[in-house]
């Protein structure tokens, strides 16, 4: 399909931009792919600083399904400041609150 399996990418672009790692498995500064892992990262499961996918893991994790963070936001979200359909943390907001240390 074009895309690398693998795409690690660190650093700038001439223009001095960062570079973007995209592949099936992509780790850089700034990542999308299937598994991403980076500062910002975005695919099907995101590893990252800002991490945005189906499954996100960050310190700002948007998910489509679930989001584990600092910050989450997903349909299953846990977090400190947790919002979602099924959410746990210290804050949580949410449909259904799984466990919530504010009362």
């Amino acid at each position: 399909m074009g895309e690398p399996l693998i795409h690690i990418a660190f650093g700038c672009e001439p223009t001095g931009r960062p570079r973007t790692a995209r592949g099936v498995i992509a780790i850089g500064q700034r990542a999308v792919g299937g598994i991403a892992i980076g500062i910002m990262a975005g695919g099907i499961l995101a590893i990252g600083v800002v991490a945005a996918g189906v499954f996100s893991i960050g310190v700002v994790a948007i998910g489509l399904v679930a989001a584990c963070g600092v910050n989450a936001a997903g349909t299953i979200a846990i977090g400190v400041v947790a919002a979602g359909w099924k959410a746990g943390g210290v804050t949580a907001i949410g449909q259904k609150v799984l466990f919530s240390l504010k009362r």
